[in-house]
């Protein structure tokens, strides 16, 4: 089976790009022979369709298998109908990441880990949304969505379910895997972490006035007490009924 893993460098000690249209290499690892080949990816500088192009290229050498950071719409549907299987919410070391796959510890997505061109930077957002537009990402209990049970702890829940709303209607929803999930440190990098998927706001159960701040100094509004479905309490946000 040939693996592709989205790199920062040339051989198996570099770290996992977060990226997977704009990675800087794409790492493809022969899980019969052991051997692996780097790839430059010749989409970095595109001003579009960077997804699309890699996914693109990953099917003409017959890979099977991505691990990556993320992936968004556009190259979560390509790679899908070229019959690639995707596990997004990779860190750490390439062989650390291939290892884990091999041991079955990592988990295939069934949808985009992030929103449009995340590789670009989109989702980092300088300037205020649209009017009307807002990106709320909620701690979830577990990968099941809007149908998940919101988490009572914004920085160890398993999952955030992302949340694309405008106006007062849900346009978008899918999953991310937290990263800091087992972090004793969580209040202090889930902040950043939300802020670099482009969320406008958190909804939470329950956190503390330290992480509030923290939330804060990105621009991000802090919404707790939510209980209940995923659904439910986007819903009783966008009606003015939950609130920071």
């Amino acid at each position: 089976m040939k693996i592709a893993v989205t790199s920062r460098g040339k051989d198996l000690n570099a770290e996992v790009d977060s990226r997977f249209g704009r990675c800087q290499y794409f790492i493809i690892y022969n899980t019969e022979t052991d051997d692996y080949e780097v790839i430059d990816n010749t989409s970095v500088s595109l001003g579009g369709g960077a997804g699309i192009q890699s996914a693109q290229t990953l099917a003409e050498l017959n890979v099977e298998t991505v691990l990556t950071g993320n992936v968004g719409p556009n190259a979560f549907q390509t790679l899908s109908a070229a019959d690639i299987t995707i596990y997004a919410g990779v860190s750490g070391k390439v062989a650390e990441a291939i290892d884990e796959f091999k041991k079955g510890v990592l988990k295939p997505y069934g949808a985009p880990s992030v929103g449009d061109h995340f590789g670009a930077g989109g989702p980092v957002r300088e300037t205020p949304t649209p009017s009307g537009k807002k990106r709320i990402a909620v701690a979830a209990e577990n990968d099941q969505g809007l149908l998940a049970n919101v988490s009572a702890h914004f920085g160890r829940c398993p999952y955030y379910t992302m949340v694309d709303v405008e106006g007062k209607e849900i346009r978008l929803s899918y999953k991310v895997e937290n990263p800091f999930s087992g972090s004793h440190g969580a209040e202090g990098e889930v902040p950043g972490f939300i802020r670099s998927q482009g969320a406008d706001v958190i909804i939470a159960g329950g956190m503390g006035q330290r992480a509030v701040g923290f939330f804060k100094e990105f621009g991000i509004e802090v919404i707790t007490s939510a209980t209940g479905k995923v659904k439910d309490a986007v819903k009783a946000y966008l009606e003015g009924n939950l609130t920071g």
